[in-house]
């Protein structure tokens, strides 16, 4: 949820920052010459199939 905010922000500082960080202790990264926002854009896909395959696969548990 903070990613979505920093993102919501429009600070293109805060989100190269916060970018980098995530993408350094979790995900998989794109190349350092693509724009922040695209670079954002991808990692927030990652987390957002992430959870949905969580969700799916919580669902067809039950």
């Amino acid at each position: 949820m903070r990613f979505v905010l920093v993102l919501a922000a429009q600070d293109e500082h805060q989100t190269l920052t916060v970018t980098e960080k995530l993408t350094a202790a979790y995900w998989t990264g794109t190349v350092r010459g693509v724009p922040t926002r695209a670079r954002a854009l991808h990692l927030l896909g990652q987390m957002l199939t992430k959870v949905g395959a969580a969700l799916t696969q919580t669902h067809t548990k039950q």
